[in-house]
């Protein structure tokens, strides 16, 4: 068993899904063993677009030595292998990585962009997923989902 794995998942779910601002912006579902690489899938609340969402992969750690740097160059360690930076990337939706400290409970989050093809060893602790982070990423989903086209307008069959 993956306590600590299982604690960050937990963590996420807690985090994703904290009141900001008077209301609460997303609502989250686990994936579980059954989706490679994704752990959650995110659904924005009151959005103006039908399931606007995106997906997450939870990396957790609690090992002593789980920073490196100082200040602004300050870094959770916790590893995306290449191989799921590429599946990631490769999603024609949103994907973020969220890294998160077990020990002292706070989350960091890192958008994998499309197309991506390397994985990263650790991310700024600049990143807290705060509330304000919890708004932004809600508006940068919002515009994602309503720059969409509309949907397939002829069929074949």
């Amino acid at each position: 068993m993956d306590i600590v794995g299982k604690r960050g998942e937990a963590l996420f779910g807690a985090i994703i899904t904290r009141w900001c601002g008077g209301h609460q912006w997303f609502d989250q579902r686990f994936l579980g063993e059954k989706a490679e690489a994704l752990d959650f899938e995110v659904t924005l609340l009151e959005s103006s677009v039908f399931q606007a969402n995106f997906f997450v992969q939870v990396k957790a750690t609690a090992k002593a030595k789980r920073y490196a740097g100082t200040g602004m160059s300050r870094k959770l360690l916790v590893r995306l292998t290449a191989a799921d930076a590429k599946k990631l990337g490769s999603m024609k939706v949103p994907a973020y990585v969220v890294r998160i400290d077990v020990l002292s409970g706070v989350a960091y989050i890192q958008h994998v962009p499309a197309g991506a093809r390397k994985g990263f060893v650790g991310i700024s602790t600049r990143r807290s997923l705060n509330c304000r982070a919890i708004r932004r990423i809600w508006n940068d989903i919002e515009d994602f989902w309503k720059s969409r086209p509309v949907g397939m307008t002829k069929s074949s069959v």
